[in-house]
Protein backbone atom coordinates (compact mmCIF):
# COMPACT_ATOMS: atom_id res chain seq x y z
CA UNK A 1 0.00 0.00 0.00
CA UNK A 2 1.21 3.48 -0.71
CA UNK A 3 0.92 6.40 1.71
CA UNK A 4 -2.26 7.80 0.14
CA UNK A 5 -4.14 4.50 0.58
CA UNK A 6 -3.14 4.33 4.25
CA UNK A 7 -4.19 7.97 4.76
CA UNK A 8 -7.62 7.39 3.19
CA UNK A 9 -8.13 4.22 5.26
CA UNK A 10 -7.37 6.25 8.40
CA UNK A 11 -9.85 8.94 7.33
CA UNK A 12 -12.54 6.35 6.68
CA UNK A 13 -11.99 4.91 10.13
CA UNK A 14 -12.29 8.37 11.70
CA UNK A 15 -15.49 8.99 9.72
CA UNK A 16 -16.91 5.65 10.87
CA UNK A 17 -16.00 6.45 14.47
CA UNK A 18 -17.72 9.83 14.23
CA UNK A 19 -20.83 8.25 12.69
CA UNK A 20 -20.99 5.60 15.42
CA UNK A 21 -20.62 8.23 18.13
CA UNK A 22 -23.39 10.32 16.62
CA UNK A 23 -25.68 7.28 16.33
CA UNK A 24 -24.94 6.39 19.96
CA UNK A 25 -25.61 9.95 21.10
CA UNK A 26 -28.93 9.99 19.22
CA UNK A 27 -29.94 6.65 20.74
CA UNK A 28 -29.11 7.82 24.28
CA UNK A 29 -31.10 11.01 23.70
CA UNK A 30 -34.08 8.89 22.67
CA UNK A 31 -33.92 7.17 26.07
CA UNK A 32 -34.03 10.38 28.10
CA UNK A 33 -36.86 10.37 30.66
CA UNK A 34 -37.78 6.75 29.85
CA UNK A 35 -37.93 4.17 32.60
CA UNK A 36 -34.91 1.89 32.75
CA UNK A 37 -34.26 -1.21 34.80
CA UNK A 38 -30.55 -1.42 35.63
CA UNK A 39 -29.08 -4.73 36.87
CA UNK A 40 -25.85 -4.53 38.88
CA UNK A 41 -23.02 -6.94 39.68
CA UNK A 42 -24.26 -7.50 43.25
CA UNK A 43 -27.68 -8.72 42.06
CA UNK A 44 -29.63 -5.54 42.80
CA UNK A 45 -31.96 -3.89 40.30
CA UNK A 46 -32.74 -0.21 40.05
CA UNK A 47 -35.79 1.17 38.24
CA UNK A 48 -36.03 4.85 37.46
CA UNK A 49 -36.16 7.62 34.86
CA UNK A 50 -32.98 7.93 32.81
CA UNK A 51 -31.61 11.47 33.14
CA UNK A 52 -28.00 11.35 31.92
CA UNK A 53 -24.77 9.42 31.60
CA UNK A 54 -21.09 10.33 31.45
CA UNK A 55 -17.94 9.07 29.68
CA UNK A 56 -17.39 6.53 32.51
CA UNK A 57 -20.84 4.98 31.75
CA UNK A 58 -22.29 6.07 35.09
CA UNK A 59 -26.07 6.44 34.88
CA UNK A 60 -28.22 8.97 36.69
CA UNK A 61 -31.75 7.81 37.44
CA UNK A 62 -34.49 9.96 38.97
CA UNK A 63 -37.36 8.60 41.08
CA UNK A 64 -35.36 5.38 41.48
CA UNK A 65 -36.41 2.32 43.42
CA UNK A 66 -33.95 -0.38 44.48
CA UNK A 67 -34.97 -4.05 44.37
CA UNK A 68 -33.07 -6.82 46.20
CA UNK A 69 -33.34 -10.59 46.12
CA UNK A 70 -34.04 -12.19 49.51
CA UNK A 71 -30.91 -13.37 51.33
CA UNK A 72 -30.14 -17.09 51.64
CA UNK A 73 -31.11 -16.92 55.31
CA UNK A 74 -34.47 -15.30 54.51
CA UNK A 75 -35.15 -17.92 51.81
CA UNK A 76 -34.31 -20.77 54.21
CA UNK A 77 -36.57 -19.35 56.94
CA UNK A 78 -39.44 -18.83 54.53
CA UNK A 79 -39.00 -22.34 53.07
CA UNK A 80 -39.10 -23.83 56.58
CA UNK A 81 -42.29 -21.88 57.37
CA UNK A 82 -43.92 -23.01 54.13
CA UNK A 83 -42.91 -26.63 54.75
CA UNK A 84 -44.32 -26.49 58.29
CA UNK A 85 -47.58 -25.16 56.87
CA UNK A 86 -47.70 -28.05 54.37
CA UNK A 87 -46.92 -26.02 51.25
CA UNK A 88 -44.51 -27.54 48.76
CA UNK A 89 -43.97 -24.35 46.79
CA UNK A 90 -41.97 -21.38 48.09
CA UNK A 91 -42.56 -17.93 46.58
CA UNK A 92 -40.90 -14.76 47.85
CA UNK A 93 -41.02 -11.21 46.60
CA UNK A 94 -38.03 -8.97 46.19
CA UNK A 95 -37.63 -6.27 48.80
CA UNK A 96 -37.78 -2.72 47.56
CA UNK A 97 -37.06 0.77 48.79
CA UNK A 98 -37.47 4.18 47.21
CA UNK A 99 -34.17 6.04 46.75
CA UNK A 100 -34.96 9.11 44.63
CA UNK A 101 -32.06 10.49 42.54
CA UNK A 102 -29.15 8.05 42.21
CA UNK A 103 -25.93 7.54 40.29
CA UNK A 104 -25.20 3.94 39.33
CA UNK A 105 -21.46 3.37 38.69
CA UNK A 106 -20.89 2.18 35.13
CA UNK A 107 -18.41 -0.54 36.11
CA UNK A 108 -21.13 -2.21 38.25
CA UNK A 109 -23.79 -2.27 35.51
CA UNK A 110 -24.47 -5.72 34.07
CA UNK A 111 -27.61 -5.12 32.02
CA UNK A 112 -29.94 -2.24 31.15
CA UNK A 113 -33.54 -2.75 30.05
CA UNK A 114 -35.90 -0.13 28.67
CA UNK A 115 -39.41 -0.37 30.08
CA UNK A 116 -41.94 0.23 27.36
CA UNK A 117 -45.62 -0.45 27.45
CA UNK A 118 -47.73 -1.23 24.40
CA UNK A 119 -49.25 2.27 24.58
CA UNK A 120 -45.75 3.78 24.22
CA UNK A 121 -44.60 1.70 21.25
CA UNK A 122 -45.20 3.27 17.84
CA UNK A 123 -46.83 0.95 15.37
CA UNK A 124 -45.16 0.45 12.01
CA UNK A 125 -48.49 -0.24 10.31
CA UNK A 126 -51.04 2.36 9.33
CA UNK A 127 -54.54 2.09 10.78
CA UNK A 128 -57.14 0.90 8.28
Amino acid sequence: MDGSAVASAGTLSAANTAAIREESRTYLQSLLNKHLVVHTTDGRMFRGEFKCTDPDRNLVLAHATEYRQPTARQRAQHAAQQAAAGHSRVVMNMTSRYLGLIVTPGHHIVKIEVEEFSSQVKSATKPS
